[in-house]
């Protein structure tokens, strides 16, 4: 079984750029200073993830306002519109207007700026096709055949850039599954997006399928079936039984609560990662944790980057 961690998602800002992007907005401070203190974020981010000894680095996110909006901005065909609540969290996004989407290949380089500082391997996050279609505005869009064009005209061509310039794991974000749960109808045109974002990588990159903010037991047999190198799992609210056993794809264990601040135990956290192994069976398990990190304090969220290091150098040593 091949074992690894890394860190998804949306990391928290310091309180430093917070401020200077409100003083950038309020004329009180220059685009440089601001570009300085992403900067120093940035570095900050690669430093714990170095200190962890993590096996891929990702750039946080941090100059992203929500999971959609660089994607959104880079693309003439869509536009951020009215805010809309994070599913239950006390956060927001911009919900993404679509028009007429065309190839986007060109939209990578801009929306992951450290592909030259970033150290590789790299893992890149990306929202999933069906959580981009039904986040997008509109009442009368065909969710699943735009579900379909986002992958094929955006998301894929996203990937596959991505895959060329030293990311090694695109992982996909899907809480809107979990949450509000998916219709019958939905789950061919859902596999046809993956396979097509798969194949953009083969070979190059593993695509693994992030579920959160719910419970997905009872899609445990459609789930291991999709076309993707692993599913993630939000282990607060998934009861690792309900998931069978002897996976044939791999599978992520998110394992490090994103909405507590208690950080977890290694011992606790190890034992726990160690029954998934066990159960499932898989042939590949990453650690990581069950959302991002983005609405916890950025101290504490450190001490989880940390914790996801310690963890995962511990479960080695006890399964080799």
């Amino acid at each position: 079984m091949q074992i690894s961690a890394y860190q998804h998602g949306i990391y928290p800002r310091s309180e430093t750029v917070v401020a200077a992007t409100r003083d950038l907005e309020r004329n009180r401070t220059s685009a440089q200073e601001v570009e300085t203190r992403f900067r120093e974020d940035e570095e900050a981010f690669i430093a714990v993830q170095r200190e962890a000894r993590l096996d891929y680095f990702s750039d946080g996110l941090l100059r992203w306002q929500d999971l959609f909006r660089p994607l959104v901005d880079s693309s003439p065909a869509m536009r951020a519109q009215k805010l809309v609540r994070w599913f239950d969290n006390n956060s927001f996004f911009r919900a993404p207007e679509v028009g007429d989407l065309h190839p986007a290949g060109g939209i990578a380089p801009t929306v992951f700026a450290l592909n030259g500082e970033l150290p590789q391997p790299r893992v890149a996050t990306l929202p999933s096709p069906y959580l981009f279609s039904r986040a997008a505005q509109g009442t009368d869009i065909d969710r699943d055949a735009l579900m379909l064009v986002l992958a094929r005209n955006v998301l894929a061509p996203v990937a596959g850039s991505l895959a060329g310039s030293g990311y090694r794991v695109v992982h996909l974000q899907e809480p809107w599954l979990p949450f509000f749960g998916m219709d019958e109808g939905a789950w061919d045109p859902f596999q046809a997006a993956l396979r097509t974002i798969k194949a953009e990588i083969a070979g190059r990159a593993a695509l693994v399928l992030h579920l959160y903010f719910g419970d997905v037991g009872a899609h445990a047999e459609r789930l291991r079936r999709l076309p993707v190198d692993a599913v993630g799992f939000d282990f607060v609210e998934t009861d690792l039984e309900s998931l069978g056993r002897d996976w044939e794809i791999g599978v992520l264990a998110g394992c490090l609560d994103g909405r507590r601040s208690l950080v977890e135990s290694v011992e606790g956290t190890v034992a726990f990662a160690r029954l998934v192994a066990e159960t499932l069976n898989p042939p590949t398990l990453y650690l990581s944790s069950t959302t991002d990190l983005e609405l916890l304090p950025l101290a504490v969220a450190r001490r989880k980057v940390l914790r996801l290091g310690e963890a995962i150098r511990r479960l080695r040593d006890e399964l080799t």
